[in-house]
């Protein structure tokens, strides 16, 4: 806590679970966690939630960057600058804690795609979607490009 009252947020606060996210992904990695298909379908859809939400939380905590009306006096003023700074400042507000808590929820997004095996690269991916694009095309005009 600060003098304020206010917890003190630490630059790196999410540091120590990153660290951690990554011993897992090893883990992964390496073939020593495996997780089913419906529990990482789970988990993932729960991970998206919490994405889109620290996503609204930082997108709305933008409008906090604005002086607050606590009157033109100095008291107004002190009040104002603090509140603002708890929710924007870069070494110690609640928006760079958000940012670092929608990274890391990518990492654990991919830790679990990998331990179920559903990880694919970009490229395999796009390949994969760019030949299904090209199936349903065949499919639609005939092999050589007429109707059918």
């Amino acid at each position: 806590m600060t003098d304020s009252g206010i917890p003190a947020m630490a630059p790196g606060a999410l540091t120590p679970v990153a660290g951690k996210v990554e011993e897992v992904r090893d883990e992964a990695a390496l073939g020593r966690l495996r997780i089913d298909l419906p529990a990482a379908e789970s988990l993932l859809e729960q991970i998206q939630r919490t994405r889109m939400r620290a996503g609204d939380l930082m997108r709305d905590g933008r409008k906090l960057d604005a002086p607050l009306r606590f009157g033109d006096n100095w008291i107004g003023q002190i009040m104002s600058e603090r509140l603002r700074t708890v929710a924007v400042d870069k070494d110690g507000g609640v928006s760079p804690v958000l940012r670092q808590f929608h990274e890391l929820l990518d990492s654990v997004e991919a830790v679990v795609r990998l331990a179920a095996g559903l990880y694919r690269t970009t490229d395999e991916q796009a390949a994969g979607e760019l030949h299904r694009a090209a199936g349903r095309i065949g499919a639609q005009f005939g092999q050589n490009g007429t109707q059918p």
